[in-house]
C-alpha cells in the first residue's frame, strides 16, 4: 500500500490544443476522457495526493517546436502557443487549484527538461499517478523515466488516450509489461492506492544496500524519529513560547523550546501535520520582484529586532483567506508601490514548496515567489514600517554584495548571489 503523502498525480497535456478537434495535434481519444481526469483530479485531491499539471506551450515562432511534427504545427494554425491563446487552456474541471504546481515541458516526457524529479524528491515522493494525453508519447515516456528514476508508476486506464483503441490497448499492455501498474479513476476513487504495490520498497527488502541508497536519495531518515508526546503553553502574546516534550527513540524523554506566532491550537495542527509529512500550508511570502529591464527590487528596511537597518526581499505573512496571488499582490502593492504585470501570462513562479525560516526556533515557513512588476503607484507601508525601496541591474549584483555592511536577510543573500551567477 502506498501512503498518498508519498504519491503525486501527473496530468500531461490536457489542453485544448490535443482536445479539440480543429487542432491538428487533437488526440482522437482525448475528449473522451475529460470526465475520467476530473474523477482522478477529485480524487486525488480527496485522498491528499499531491498533483502536477503538466502542460506545453510552445514559441509563436516554432522555434521550439520538435521537427517531426513542425510542418503539422505551423500549417495547422500553430496551436499551443500564443498565436492560438485558447488552444493553450486545459477544460474547466481539469483548472489547477491554489498550491497545485503548473510545469511546462519542452518535450514528451514531463521529467525531460523540466524539475518535475526535483519537486517529487524535496516532497518525499516516490510514486506517480499518470493520467492525460497522449498515452504511447508523453504518458508512455514519462513512465519509462519514472521507472529509470526510481518511482512507482500507475497509468491510469481511462483517464489516459490515444489515436485508436487499439494503440491504447498495445501501449498499456507494454508498460504493464515492463512494471507500471494500471489502475481507472473509478479505482483510485474507491480504493486510493491501497492496491499499489510499493515495487521499490520490495526491491529495497532483498537489498539493504539498496534501501540506504533510497532513503537517502529521498531525503529520508535512516534513523527512528523521536515521538512528540504533549505541547506545554508557557507564554502568549504575538509570539508564544512553547515547550516541546518529546520521547527519543531510546524511550527517554527530551524537553525543547520553540516560538510560533500560532496559537497553542493552531501550533499543535501545525507541528501535527508537519510530523505526518503533509505539505506546509505557507505562513508567509517572500518576493523576488523582477523589473522589465531586468532588474531586481530589494528593500532597505528598519528592523527593530535588529536595532538597524536591514537588506532584505518585500515579504510579509499570509493573511487569513488570502491565497498566494493576492498576499504577493497586497504586500507588493503596501511595500513598494509595485504590481504584477499584466503584459504577461503568468508573472508569477512560486519555487516548488515553501522554506522553513528558523528551524532551530519555530515552524514558520515562507513561500518565495519569483515576480514580474510594474510600478502602480506609491507605496503605502504600515506605520511604524521604514521601507526604502531600491533596484540592482544585473550588473550591480555583485560589486553591492562584495561592498555591503549593512545586515541582510539571507533568503535575500543567497537569491542574490544566485542572480549574480547568471
Amino acid at each position: 500500500m502506498i501512503d498518498p503523502v508519498r504519491a503525486a498525480l501527473i496530468l500531461i497535456d490536457m489542453q485544448e490544443g490535443f482536445i479539440d478537434t480543429a487542432s491538428p495535434l487533437c488526440i482522437a481519444g482525448a475528449a473522451a476522457t475529460v470526465p475520467a481526469c476530473a474523477r482522478a483530479l477529485k480524487a486525488a485531491r480527496d485522498r491528499g495526493i499531491a498533483v502536477c499539471h503538466v502542460r506545453r506551450e510552445y514559441a509563436a515562432d516554432g522555434s521550439d517546436v520538435e521537427a517531426v511534427r513542425y510542418r503539422t504545427w505551423a500549417e495547422g494554425g500553430r496551436p499551443l502557443s500564443t498565436a492560438w491563446p485558447q488552444s493553450l487552456a486545459c477544460p474547466t474541471e481539469l483548472e489547477p487549484e491554489d498550491g497545485e504546481a503548473v510545469i511546462f515541458k519542452p518535450s514528451f516526457s514531463a521529467f525531460f527538461g523540466t524539475d518535475l524529479h526535483e519537486r517529487l524528491r524535496a516532497r518525499g515522493i516516490d510514486t506517480v499517478v499518470l493520467a492525460g494525453t497522449t498515452t504511447p508519447n508523453c504518458v508512455r515516456s514519462t513512465a519509462y523515466d519514472g521507472m529509470a528514476l526510481g518511482y512507482n508508476v500507475v497509468v491510469l486506464t481511462d483517464a489516459t488516450s490515444s489515436r485508436t483503441d487499439a494503440v491504447q490497448e498495445a501501449n498499456l499492455e507494454d508498460m504493464a509489461y515492463v512494471g507500471a501498474q494500471l489502475l481507472t479513476s473509478d479505482g483510485l476513487a474507491d480504493q486510493g492506492l491501497a492496491n499499489v504495490r510499493d515495487v521499490e520498497a520490495e526491491a529495497a527488502e532483498d537489498a539493504p544496500a539498496r534501501r540506504r541508497t533510497a532513503a537517502a536519495a529521498l531525503g529520508e531518515p535512516l534513523h527512528a524519529t523521536p515521538t512528540l508526546a504533549s505541547i506545554e503553553t508557557v507564554s502568549t502574546g504575538w509570539i508564544n513560547k512553547y515547550h516541546l516534550h518529546y520521547t527519543l527513540p531510546d524511550g527517554s524523554p527530551y524537553v525543547y523550546e520553540g516560538v510560533s506566532r500560532k496559537k497553542p491550537e493552531a501550533y499543535g495542527h501545525a507541528l501535527t501535520a508537519l510530523g505526518e509529512r503533509k505539505a506546509p500550508v505557507p505562513d508567509a511570502v517572500c518576493m523576488v520582484p523582477l523589473m522589465f529591464d531586468g532588474s531586481v527590487l530589494l528593500i532597505r528596511e528598519f528592523r527593530y529586532p535588529l536595532n538597524s537597518w536591514c537588506i532584505s526581499l518585500p515579504a510579509g505573512l499570509i493573511d487569513p483567506g488570502e491565497n498566494l496571488r493576492e498576499a504577493v499582490a497586497r504586500e507588493l502593492a503596501e511595500e513598494t508601490g509595485l504590481r504584477l504585470r499584466t503584459d504577461v501570462d503568468e508573472p508569477l513562479r512560486p519555487l516548488p514548496q515553501p522554506g522553513f525560516s528558523s528551524t532551530g526556533l519555530a515552524e514558520e515557513n515562507v513561500q518565495v515567489v519569483f515576480a514580474q512588476v510594474e510600478q502602480a503607484g506609491p507605496a503605502t507601508p504600515e506605520p511604524g514600517e521604514l521601507i526604502e525601496p531600491f533596484t540592482l541591474a544585473p550588473s550591480e549584483i555583485r560589486p553591492f554584495l562584495d561592498a555591503n555592511t549593512t545586515p541582510i536577510g539571507t533568503r535575500c543573500q543567497l537569491i542574490l548571489e544566485m542572480l549574480a551567477e547568471k
